[in-house]
């Protein structure tokens, strides 16, 4: 049985986790192979310097020791893996709560009774488009909507609960109503997102596909988006205002074994080839996770001020791999704060903050900045 993070237990635990710099949710990206092509993909090739079975069975029994109960494993395709059940079975047989992140279309009917035997806690898949066209122009891959789609039937036919992700960019955007009722038809929850993050080297290239001005007035409006894990640590303490947990309570291991506070957040704090977890996080941290588990929002000298704030959806991530640091100000963040002031769509109320919107002349701003960004 999981703990909900919106009871009050689970909020209690998640709470401490972050005071006591426990890992309680931990990512593994297992390759950084994939049979897809995904133009927004901020994935980075690592040469294929994968961390071998034993490898990754010994990092897993150093996260039992560490207290991390929440387990993901990622990509990459994971699914590439010809260990990936061997592994799983491990982690599982070690209690974690796990969770699969896939592209789906390398799931086979006659996987379903290893996959059923896990008792994964989520199954998470990615789909770009209501049809084969607009989701293989994105995968540039053909065939890769017919095969995604099969193996959710597939999952969903052997009952296994299924939650569709699909990252809302201006190749989609047209048939993300489509894709919501193609979800409720399938039986499976969708979860969508806007915002498209640069690769992990730096390299601003996918968010070429990112939404427009326009596009966010002409289509955000008709969804609605679960922000709450956003403002669990901020809620109730306006000094972590734009802080999340990773670093605290969450970080990530890369294929080759390199620890960071967050798939999004590649910043090196530690190599599991060259130290143990617990030497990484506890003991011997880095100066970089230090700063960063030290951060409030005083330390941000742009976002602290910022009378959009209370729109704010900043991801430190983000903010690190388009700025190098983490205390600036997130351009495509600011981006959509400015449309959501515009749009009066609160995400979180702050003590200080007074509701309002942003100026005509800022809306011409913003719009001269998508068609700059368009030609570059």
């Amino acid at each position: 049985m999981t703990v909900e993070y919106s009871t009050g237990l689970g909020k209690k635990l998640v709470a401490t986790c972050i005071r006591e710099n426990i890992p309680y949710a931990v990512q593994m990206e297992l390759t950084s192979k994939c049979n897809l092509k995904c133009r927004h993909c901020y994935m980075v090739n690592d040469n294929d310097v994968e961390l071998s079975s034993e490898e990754i069975k010994d990092i897993i029994d150093q996260l039992v020791d560490m207290g991390t109960f929440y387990l993901s494993f990622t990509g990459g395709e994971i699914f590439t893996r010809d260990d990936l059940f061997e592994i799983a079975r491990y982690a599982s047989r070690k209690g974690f709560f796990l969770t699969f992140m896939t592209n789906g279309a390398l799931i086979t009917a006659e996987m379903m009774d290893e996959i059923r035997t896990l008792k994964l806690i989520k199954f998470e898949l990615s789909l770009y488009g209501a049809t084969a066209k607009t989701h293989d122009h994105i995968t540039r891959v053909a065939g890769s909507f017919e095969r995604t789609v099969a193996a959710i039937k597939d999952l969903v036919k052997a009952g296994i609960e299924v939650t569709v992700k699909t990252s809302l960019m201006n190749l989609n955007i047209h048939e993300s109503d489509d894709l919501k009722a193609m979800c409720e038809q399938l039986g499976v929850r969708h979860r969508i997102s806007a915002g498209i993050a640069p690769m992990k080297n730096g390299s601003l290239e996918p968010q070429q596909y990112d939404l427009s001005f326009e596009d966010m007035e002409r289509y955000l409006p008709r969804h609605d988006f679960d922000l709450s894990y956003l403002i669990e640590i901020g809620e109730k303490d306006p000094a972590h205002r734009f802080k999340c947990k990773a670093g605290n309570a969450a970080c990530s291991v890369s294929p080759s074994g390199i620890v960071c506070p967050c798939v999004m957040m590649p910043m090196a704090v530690g190599n599991l080839r060259e130290r143990s977890f617990k030497e990484i996080w506890h003991m011997q941290p880095s100066e970089e996770l230090k700063r960063l588990r030290n951060l409030t929002s005083a330390d941000l000298p742009v976002c602290s001020k910022c009378d959009l704030a209370q729109y704010c959806i900043r991801c430190p991530g983000v903010v690190y791999l388009e700025t190098g640091d983490i205390v600036g100000a997130s351009p495509s963040a600011c981006r959509y704060a400015q449309w959501r002031g515009s749009s009066q769509v609160t995400v979180m109320q702050s003590p200080g903050f007074e509701p309002g919107g942003i100026t005509k002349n800022q809306k011409e701003v913003i719009k001269k900045e998508d068609e700059t960004r368009r030609i570059q």
